[in-house]
C-alpha cells in the first residue's frame, strides 16, 4: 500500500540467491541500461515478438512481451544472451 514503510530485508531470501548466484550482481550503468534495452527490442524485431513494457532497472528488467508459440524459456535465454552480448560490444 503506498506510503507503508519498507518490508524489512529478507536473509532467507538473501542467502538463497547467494548459494544459487554464480557471480556477484551487476550494477548497471547508464549506458548498460541503454545497451540491454537496445538488446530487448532487437531480439523483440528479429522474432517477431511483441512489447507492451519495458523497464531495464540497476539491477534487473522488467519486460512484458507477447511471444506467441515460443516458450518463456526460450525467450528469457534469448534476452538474457543478447543482453550480455549487447553490454560487451558497447563497452
Amino acid at each position: 500500500k503506498y506510503g507503508m514503510p519498507f518490508l524489512p530485508p529478507n536473509k532467507k531470501w538473501h542467502d538463497f540467491n547467494s548459494e544459487i548466484l554464480n557471480y556477484d550482481p551487476v550494477k548497471l550503468s547508464d549506458k548498460m541500461r541503454k545497451s540491454v534495452e537496445n538488446a530487448l527490442r532487437e531480439t523483440c524485431e528479429i522474432r517477431d515478438w511483441k512489447i507492451y513494457a519495458i523497464n531495464v532497472r540497476t539491477n534487473h528488467a522488467h519486460i512484458v512481451v507477447a511471444i506467441g508459440n515460443s516458450s518463456s524459456k526460450k525467450a528469457l535465454t534469448a534476452f538474457k544472451a543478447n543482453s550480455t552480448r549487447k553490454m560487451r560490444e558497447d563497452n
